[in-house]
């Protein structure tokens, strides 16, 4: 995985990509050697997906905050309402993977909780 940097319209946004190799007309990533560590952050995390889609207003944690069930991690605005996303799970951020004024779909992970 290589980590690029990539301006858009004036904002900056990093951006990880990863090499695949094209077979008979289909794509497939490249398989990890037998033996090799994993790339993941922790088999434990798990990411935390946008619940509706908007415009990401506020990010209440920083990476390394320990959070718990129904803390409120951000706040997204969706048709001119300003709402809470609370976290359903317990645990430390690990990463976070949306940046403050980004518009964000729903289901796209906003945080990777470990």
């Amino acid at each position: 995985m290589k980590v690029y940097k990539v301006k858009v319209n004036g904002k900056v946004y990093e951006v990880e990509l990863e090499a695949v190799e094209e077979k008979a007309g289909s794509i497939e990533a490249p398989k990890a050697a037998p033996g090799a560590p994993s790339t993941s952050v922790s088999q434990e995390a798990k990411n935390f997906q946008a619940p509706l889609s908007g415009k990401l207003l506020d990010i209440k944690v920083n990476v390394g905050d320990t959070v718990k069930k129904g803390q409120v991690l951000c706040v997204i605005e969706a048709m001119k309402l300003e709402n809470a996303v609370q976290s359903n799970m317990d645990g430390k951020i690990l990463e976070i993977k949306a940046t403050k004024g980004a518009m964000v779909a729903s289901k796209d992970v906003l945080f990777v909780i470990g």
